[in-house]
């Protein structure tokens, strides 16, 4: 695995009509892409299938999960379910090294991964899958010398404007349709993906689109934005500077405040832009005289800040200083988690006892 090591990663996206899989070689310029259609009857159990179907295409060209040194899995429903079921049917040797993100994150990080003209702008995707409408949005919230940027996921209703698959009037009213969702949300660049738009029947609809904007069709962009995410991460949402409002999505930072150079300043011990199962976080602090620790819950939505106390019991008698703690963040769900207290001491002479310290918080969202 050593050898292996960031050298091939894979991409893999599972929805409830295909399963497609990106490959990236470090040696290559492009990743390699595949997508596999379900067959009639299997989106009830699309999960059992879209991993029988990878399971054929990597024995048939003779690809072995531990050929990865990374995976990540985007998923439409990242359902507790969802999840257990897949990490279920996942062979022994990846379960520790796969990741599962939402589809929400997936495009995200797919756009973020390219040139600035791609996303330094408002940028749309458009799914369109199974009669629903799904939609995308990043544009920029602070046009000053740091931008930030937020992401959206939201629903179109498709009833509203009388839209259904097949219907010869289709083409007419989705254009319709488009016309006045882009004049209420402006994008410069437009991804389309989803089986909904597949066939020829769009012929307006692009002529509109096109119009002054970039469009691109394709049926891989989850798959290829969970690869790059085993690449590199993002700047932009290691600083908190995309604002991400979709499923599964932590918008809250814990964190401590600290004085350094006698300044107080409010350090975080987790980030914003990932699922809160994928939020974690940790920080080593040194006690002065007080066994209290005090908490400050971030909403970045609403710029609001909480704050909380936890007391730390049982701990032993030592000299200001001389005790430090670990401090762990685990979320249980987008504003419910844990924060766990372990006492380390501080060296041989005043060693650690081990005791963990369980403080439940909620936040308020």
């Amino acid at each position: 695995m050593e050898q292996l090591e960031r050298k091939c990663l894979a991409g893999i996206d599972l929805g409830p009509a295909s399963v497609s899989l990106s490959i990236y070689h470090e040696d290559k310029e492009e990743m390699a892409e595949e997508c596999f259609p379900f067959d009639t009857g299997d989106s009830q159990d699309y999960i059992g299938a879209g991993m029988g179907l990878l399971e054929k295409y990597m024995e048939l060209n003779q690809i072995k999960w531990s050929d990865f040194s990374a995976v990540f899995f985007a998923m439409q429903d990242p359902s507790v379910e969802s999840r257990e079921r897949l990490t279920s049917l996942l062979p022994e040797e990846v379960k520790g090294e796969a990741r599962i993100i939402t589809r929400f994150r997936a495009f995200v990080e797919y756009v973020f991964h390219q040139e600035r003209m791609i996303w330094d702008r408002n940028t749309l995707l458009m799914e369109y899958e199974g009669g629903s409408l799904r939609y995308i949005l990043i544009d920029q919230i602070r046009r000053a010398r740091q931008k930030a940027y937020r992401a959206v996921m939201k629903e179109v209703d498709l009833e509203e404007y009388g839209i259904k698959s097949g219907d010869p009037e289709q083409d007419q009213k989705f254009s319709k349709m488009m016309r006045h969702f882009l004049v209420q949300n402006p994008a410069n660049i437009i991804f389309l993906t989803g089986s909904g738009f597949e066939g020829n029947w769009m012929k307006k609809t692009l002529t509109y689109l096109c119009s002054g904007r970039r469009v691109f069709l394709g049926q891989n962009l989850y798959a290829n934005g969970a690869c790059l995410l085993g690449q590199n991460t993002i700047p932009l949402m290691d600083d908190g500077m995309i604002l991400m409002d979709g499923p599964e999505m932590v918008y809250h930072t814990i964190g401590i405040v600290s004085s350094e150079g006698g300044k107080p300043s409010y350090v975080p011990i987790t980030s914003i832009g990932r699922e809160w199962y994928n939020t974690r976080g940790f920080v080593d602090i040194i006690l002065d005289k007080s066994k209290k620790i005090e908490f400050f819950y971030h909403n970045t939505w609403a710029n609001e800040m909480e704050g909380a106390v936890c007391e730390i019991k049982n701990l032993p008698e030592r000299p200001p200083k001389t005790t430090r703690m670990r401090v762990s963040v685990r979320f249980n769900s987008q504003n419910d988690g844990v924060i766990l207290l372990k006492d380390l001491g501080f060296g041989k002479m005043y060693p650690g006892t081990g005791i963990v310290t369980v403080f439940p918080f909620s936040l308020i969202s």
